[in-house]
């Protein structure tokens, strides 16, 4: 089971935000792409993205930027998922077939299964909020 690179960034830029964002402040892409050593263009526009679903939000101007607050730190990681890649990872074959059902299963299917449901559930039952509380404790660890 593999998160995309496209959710690896978007994940990793909404902890940074939930561990970075107090008192009104706001990043720009700029900063965050630098902190996080990731391509500026591409973050760009799955933090976009983020603010269209609802996850983030943005403010434009000299004093703008993206940012996340209180309201948001109670999404499932899911969520997150769900809005830069959809939820078609969660209903494949382990082995990419499109045939591969209960009754025409591919060798790894009843293993496959229970390994990507419980990571289903494992990223619907935590929060943003879990991860940062998580994070700041120190009992996780994420580059931010």
């Amino acid at each position: 089971m593999h998160l995309s690179r496209s959710v690896e960034y978007g994940l990793r830029s909404v902890l940074y935000l939930a561990t970075n964002c107090r008192d009104g402040i706001r990043f720009g892409v700029k900063t965050i792409a630098k902190d996080l050593d990731f391509p500026e263009p591409f973050l760009g526009k799955i933090l976009q993205n983020l603010v269209r679903k609802g996850i983030i939000f943005s403010i434009k101007g000299p004093k703008g930027g993206f940012y996340i607050d209180s309201s948001r730190l109670d999404i499932p990681i899911i969520k997150i998922v769900e809005a830069i890649d959809g939820l078609e990872m969660f209903h494949t074959c382990g082995m990419g077939l499109h045939d591969c059902n209960d009754e025409k299963p591919c060798p790894i299917h009843k293993d496959y299964g229970p390994l990507r449901d419980g990571f289903y559930k494992i990223l619907s039952e935590k929060t943003i909020r879990d991860f940062k509380i998580d994070i700041e404790a120190g009992n996780s660890f994420v580059v931010i």
